[in-house]
């Protein structure tokens, strides 16, 4: 609103809710956070459309604890709850007759239509843009690794909201990032004030959006080990990795001398996302557990399924 404030708004949100649910009559409704639709809008939407499939999708990490407080209140009324990170540590948000699974970042087609990899007159080495700022703990590599790189003579890079560079939104985002051949796929492994990094089983497979912004740009994808996105995309095959400044400025050259190289690991980290790791594909899965059916077939990611007891 004009004041500032989404709680005055919170009424006219749950009406309009409703309101849509009685005109469209969806069998499934798929929500991220909705934080101001209360339970009670979700129970009354399920009378409203009996039968209809409450689907809570969570594509931040588990370390935080509002993250966490999110999911332990949805879970009361999902019917199954999607998470961008696998593993075990899905379980606490299931519950009886509701399922937890994991679901990768999507690509979309229509909005990642870079190609990258077919080019190597771009202006810049590097692209990375974030909310970073300085980072959030000591040695965050969101701050410390692009500005190494911005301190490096013979390496540009395009940088943004990162060391008091603005921030970028909307469709300048894309037009920026293709306008560089590789790009920073970076993560934070902590909540800010916690001095180690989260369990791996809370952060495992976990990564932002940037990485389908990134690979299905057809940018070569410079990440950390942290996560295990190998298991995802091969290293040197689909993405790099590095995990110290040193390892990152090192690779970043081999990669600015070595185009070639670059411009295949790319294209096959680019193939790789737009064919397993499509959006039609993901909500093909979430639809197709969600109703609880037979998978169509055998996607590329975990697909093990948590139940509440």
């Amino acid at each position: 609103t004009i004041f500032r404030s989404s709680r005055i708004g919170q009424k006219h949100s749950n009406a309009a809710f409703l309101e849509t649910v009685r005109i469209f009559k969806p069998d499934m409704i798929a929500f991220i956070h909705s934080v101001h639709i209360t339970d009670e809008s979700f129970a009354e939407a399920k009378r409203i459309r009996p039968g209809v499939r409450l689907v809570q999708i969570c594509v931040d990490p588990l370390f935080r604890p509002k993250n966490i407080a999110v999911l332990e209140k949805r879970k009361t009324i999902a019917d199954a709850t999607f998470i961008t990170t696998a593993g075990a540590a899905l379980k606490p948000y299931a519950r009886k007759g509701a399922v937890v699974s994991f679901i990768p970042n999507w690509v979309d087609p229509a909005i990642e239509t870079g190609r990258a990899f077919e080019r190597s007159d771009q202006r810049f080495d590097l692209f990375f843009a974030a909310r970073a700022h300085v980072g959030e703990y000591d040695g965050d590599p969101r701050f410390t690794f692009p500005v190494a790189v911005q301190a490096a003579d013979d390496l540009h890079i395009d940088l943004h909201g990162v060391n008091g560079c603005p921030a970028l939104h909307g469709a300048a985002f894309y037009d920026h990032m293709n306008d560089a051949r590789m790009a920073l796929n970076l993560n934070g492994d902590r909540q800010g004030d916690v001095k180690e990094p989260a369990p791996l089983a809370l952060r495992y497979l976990y990564n932002s959006d940037r990485v389908a912004q990134v690979m299905g740009s057809g940018l070569l994808a410079i990440s950390t080990r942290a996560n295990h996105l190998y298991e995802l995309f091969p290293e040197g095959k689909e993405m790099v990795f590095a995990d110290t400044i040193e390892e990152m400025l090192e690779t970043v050259r081999r990669y600015k001398r070595d185009d070639n190289a670059r411009r295949i690991i790319a294209e096959a980290g680019w193939r790789k996302s737009h064919a397993e790791y499509s959006v039609d594909l993901v909500t093909r899965y979430i639809e197709e557990v969600s109703f609880e059916r037979t998978l169509s077939q055998n996607y590329q990611w975990p697909t093990e399924l948590y139940a509440g007891e």
